[in-house]
């Protein structure tokens, strides 16, 4: 449990620090990584932890609704975070609130932490070797959509928070949310003070957040709907990484 905390911590802080000390890199390429992220992330969440909920023996039209309650949930979290989850990038002038960001943000990556509790992935007994027992595929995915949400959220700190102390902290802010949301799922369910079927329920809710940045990643990596075979290739090599994974880890 741990070392997925430190893994999560470090994707948000190692990023952002290195924004913070260069101030500059490759936009270009980085879209080309939020298209293969995006990818990945779409294709682990169908053929992984879709079907891993469905096999919890819980009713499927009500995890489905929990899917859907966390694509919409998603959606509006968007509305205050300015898409930076998604590694929306902005320019100076665009107004935003540093709280309503951060809690945003927080909330979409304490939620994707709790579902990295051993807990929800005791029943892996093949993976019992990887990472305490949690699913290094998801962790995959969410570490590759934390990077560019690092980089644009401090970029946009950079531009509009005049203190470099202030962007850093706010930067560690989000950075915590995803080891904390590991922390306290892991404990609710080890001292049972938790349902038995609620950490299923963060599961679908994240699987249904998932569905909706990596789908809208696709949306923005072209908005005029032009086919580019070069995103078209990368988006299918994300893919082709993700169903390897699912059959060797």
């Amino acid at each position: 449990m741990w070392l997925n905390a430190i893994i999560l911590f470090l994707s948000v802080a190692l990023p952002g620090l290195l924004l913070l000390r260069f101030g500059d890199f490759s936009l270009q390429r980085l879209r080309y990584f939020l298209i293969f992220a995006g990818s990945y992330l779409f294709s682990m969440t169908i053929i992984h932890i879709i079907p891993d909920l469905f096999e919890t023996g819980q009713d499927p039209y009500y995890l489905s609704l929990w899917i859907l309650l966390g694509f919409f949930l998603q959606r509006l979290l968007e509305n205050f975070s300015s898409g930076v989850e998604h590694g929306h990038f902005h320019s100076s002038d665009h107004s935003f609130s540093v709280t309503y960001l951060l809690l945003a943000l927080s909330l979409h990556s304490f939620l994707e932490g709790s579902i990295m509790t051993d807990a929800i992935h005791a029943g892996h007994q093949a993976e019992k070797m990887y990472l305490d027992g949690s699913s290094p595929k998801i962790l995959l995915g969410i570490v590759m959509h934390k990077i560019p949400a690092a980089l644009a959220l401090m970029s946009l700190l950079m531009a509009q928070v005049a203190s470099r102390n202030k962007a850093l902290l706010l930067l560690m802010v989000f950075a915590l949310a995803s080891p904390m949301g590991l922390f306290l799922a892991d404990y609710f369910s080890e001292n049972a003070l938790l349902p038995a079927d609620s950490l299923q329920i963060f599961f679908a809710v994240v699987a249904g957040s998932f569905l909706q940045i990596s789908t809208t990643i696709f949306i923005e990596s072209d908005p005029k709907h032009h086919f580019k075979w070069n995103k078209f290739s990368i988006a299918v090599l994300g893919a082709i990484v993700a169903v390897t994974a699912q059959f060797l880890v």
